[in-house]
């Protein structure tokens, strides 16, 4: 099967619907975060262990790139900037992005009342992956360097 070309101002039909309506999918999750937010400001995850521990920490020691997570996020929510970026500050620079992307594919959806489809090119897809991994790689051996200024990247006790 050889490749198809598309110009890049050519956009792909949206895809075809099943289930529930579209919008009622968006409305659906946003709940869902809601009450996920919720529960994460109601709920210190140093104070109680209701939340998955890191396996690679909790077997090695070592901190991997979404340890501090859970906990920057809820400090987020709690308005403690400083704490969050402490905590994990990969995860809080990304939020923004990921943030950004979910909420304009969601908002073209509901303009669309379909998913649209994102004809993506393997290279450019190959290269963001890359580049994700390469990042978190990164910033997981620059927490586990001991001493000043890499025990900054390191979550709170």
């Amino acid at each position: 099967m050889t490749p198809v070309c598309r110009p890049a101002d050519v956009t792909l039909p949206p895809l075809p619907r099943r289930g529930l309506p579209v919008r009622v999918q968006i409305v659906l999750a946003a709940c869902g975060c809601a009450a996920v937010s919720a529960f994460l400001y109601a709920v210190d995850p140093v104070q109680h262990a209701v939340y998955p521990q890191c396996w690679l920490y909790n077997t090695t020691g070592i901190y991997c790139a979404g340890c501090g997570a859970t906990r920057a996020l809820h400090a987020l929510l709690h308005g403690r900037l400083l704490d969050a970026l402490h905590d994990n500050v990969l995860f809080i620079s990304a939020l923004p992005l990921l943030l950004f992307v979910v909420g304009s594919y969601a908002l073209s959806a509901w303009q669309a009342k379909a998913w649209p489809r994102k004809d993506l090119p393997a290279a450019r897809m190959a290269r963001w992956g890359i580049g994700a991994a390469v990042a978190m790689l990164g910033f997981m051996a620059l927490r586990n360097i001991p001493g000043w200024p890499f025990s900054l990247l390191r979550p709170l006790p």
